[in-house]
């Protein structure tokens, strides 16, 4: 037993492999070799999110990254879904919200190709459905979809939690 253990010692000496950054160390025998790491679905570089930190801190859930591409002004609650190639950006200025972004609320759920766009307020726990252009508001507790999107029904906040338990 304890030889394998010595063996295996020596090798790791012998070739070490370490990742740094965005890129994978070997090193053999004094050979250092460096190659670029594979980036597969990373946020910074399939999508255009500024303020990642704070939609991290947020605790948004971006379960397929790619093509997402939000509006630094839009503001977006606690515990949201986002999925692929989601656009949320700016629109017609709505005076009574005082802004042209969207105002996402907390535990909305964003399903593949959807469009948010406008000063639109939607509301907790509303689900968007897949390649529904949004561009009025959403009223709480409801599943929208269509284009434009249309209130197909209402939604219980346990509904949130036993769809976020498959993810």
């Amino acid at each position: 037993m304890e030889m394998k253990i010595i063996i295996k010692k020596m090798l790791m000496n012998l070739i070490n492999i370490r990742r740094k950054q965005d890129h994978i160390v070997f090193t053999f025998m004094g050979l250092k070799l460096k190659f670029k790491a594979p980036s597969i679905n990373r946020l910074e570089t399939c999508c255009c999110i500024e303020n990642l930190e704070r939609h991290i801190e947020n605790r948004t859930y971006f379960p397929h990254p790619v093509g997402i591409c939000i509006c630094p002004d839009a503001v977006i609650g606690k515990n949201c879904q986002i999925f692929q190639n989601v656009t949320i950006g700016m629109g017609k200025y709505n005076p009574e919200l005082k802004t042209a972004a969207p105002i996402i609320g907390n535990k909305v759920v964003i399903w593949a190709n959807a469009v948010i766009a406008g000063g639109i307020k939607i509301g907790d726990n509303a689900v968007i459905g897949a390649n529904s252009l949004v561009i009025r508001d959403v009223p709480a507790n409801t599943v929208v979809g269509g284009n434009p999107a249309k209130i197909i029904r209402k939604t219980e906040e346990r509904d949130y939690i036993e769809r976020s338990a498959i993810y």
